[in-house]
């Protein structure tokens, strides 16, 4: 039977990061009370690199509602790579910049989880690269995320979807741990035969 679809733009709010103003707006401070999520920070497969995030000391203001929530999707809008991840940190006072577009689903309308994997799935993937504009620089505008049509089986189906997305990705991991290990097992071998010949 044919799960329906809907526009991404239907089932979430889509905004911009902050655009905060000064040369040193981001500049690193230890005793920072924000902290910052970079486009480097957001891996392929939908994860954050959680202990690496820039602590700083905003020099104007921040309202209250630039701050990530749990459950917000963030999806870089700048360059070729198709990566979203959901925010889950257990921190506060997170911000991400205009680089990224933040996503609040719509309560009880779909997974967050479930979205971010679909952003970053083949489908999302080409109809991102039909829309993409510029030269050195390729963005993507809000309505290219709005427009883009979001299968939406049950959550129960979207919850085992993204458990198996995530035995995938543990997968992926641990081959390529096993991949290197055996090579630097096979350069031991190779350098004890050298010794010994």
């Amino acid at each position: 039977m044919p799960v329906n679809s809907t526009p991404i733009g239907e089932i979430a709010a889509i905004r911009m990061g902050i655009t905060l103003r000064g040369r040193d707006a981001t500049r690193p401070d230890p005793n920072g009370s924000c902290r910052m999520i970079r486009i480097g920070d957001v891996t392929d497969h939908g994860s954050l690199h959680a202990g690496e995030l820039l602590q700083f000391e905003p020099s104007d203001p921040v309202k209250p509602d630039h701050f990530l929530r749990a459950g917000d999707i963030l999806f870089p809008n700048r360059g070729l790579r198709t990566a979203a991840c959901v925010f889950d940190l257990p921190v506060t006072n997170v911000l991400v910049g205009a680089q990224f577009f933040i996503l609040r689903v719509n309560p009880g309308a779909a997974l967050p989880a479930y979205v971010a994997w679909f952003l970053r799935s083949d489908t999302a993937a080409a109809h991102f690269n039909e829309r993409r504009k510029g030269t050195l620089v390729q963005t993507l505008q809000r309505r290219d995320i709005e427009e883009l049509a979001l299968p939406l089986p049950s959550l129960a189906k979207q919850a085992t979807i993204v458990a198996l997305d995530a035995l995938a990705v543990q997968e992926r991991k641990l081959s390529s741990k096993l991949s290197q290990l055996k090579s630097i097992s096979l350069q031991h071998r190779l350098l004890c035969a050298a010794s010994h010949s």
